[in-house]
């Protein structure tokens, strides 16, 4: 069960592939997104790690997480699959983000 007094919800997310990232947008322009026309699913296993599409598949399906693209990005499985997120923050005294929390599962609380 996660304590949400200290964090402020700062937005959600939805997720339809089972997946996340977190990363810098700047990196963007030089991801590989999925062609369903010219790639092949099964390729997921030979690009894990890559920046694109195929790359996250390939580590979320073996290991649950990984880092991609030399660090551009670090990909993970949500635990539960596709859904909509909420997304808090931890602030310091100075007003600035030190901690962001990605809330997977139900609170029971």
């Amino acid at each position: 069960m996660m304590k949400t007094e200290q964090l402020t919800y700062i937005g959600s997310f939805s997720v339809d592939s089972g997946q996340a990232m977190v990363g810098d947008p700047c990196y963007l322009d030089s991801w590989e997104p999925w062609n369903s026309e010219v790639d092949n699913f099964d390729e997921h296993t030979t690009k894990a790690g890559e920046y694109g599409y195929l790359g996250a598949c390939g580590v979320t399906l073996k290991e649950g997480y990984g880092v991609l693209g030399n660090g551009s990005a670090v990909a993970f499985t949500t635990g539960y699959g596709d859904g909509y997120y909420p997304v808090y923050a931890e602030f310091n005294e100075d007003g600035r983000i030190v901690k962001v929390v990605i809330q997977f599962e139900g609170d029971d609380e």
